[in-house]
């Protein structure tokens, strides 16, 4: 999750807490409108610091770069497994209907 996505994510959760508390307390318009906004900075500040102290003390040389073309051969055995799992349903489906259909017929016939 991208850094400011979690700064963004911890502000609307205060938001709705504020506006939660807010309501539970049954505060008049110009309180519930002062809490909330004060939850909301709140929880906006603490996600800032949260998302500060995570870059600081990010180690630049220990993230992992996935390799690209690796990832696309594992992804294409994969796709090709998927396809060979499509066809078998595919065929299994042609011959359950075509047994329907014999049934069918043989039902017909004796009556």
């Amino acid at each position: 999750m991208r850094g400011e996505n979690f700064i963004f994510f911890l502000a609307s959760c205060g938001f709705f807490i504020g506006v939660i508390f807010s309501i539970l307390h049954e505060f008049d318009f110009e309180h519930f409108l002062y809490a909330t906004v004060l939850i909301t900075a709140l929880f906006y500040l603490l996600g800032l610091a949260s998302v500060t102290f995570f870059i600081k003390y990010l180690d630049i040389k220990k993230v992992i770069y996935f390799n690209k073309h690796e990832i696309d051969e594992i992804l294409d055995v994969q796709i090709k497994e998927l396809e060979k799992k499509e066809d078998f349903i595919l065929e299994s489906y042609e011959f359950i209907k075509q047994i329907e259909e014999e049934e069918l017929q043989i039902i017909k016939n004796k009556s």
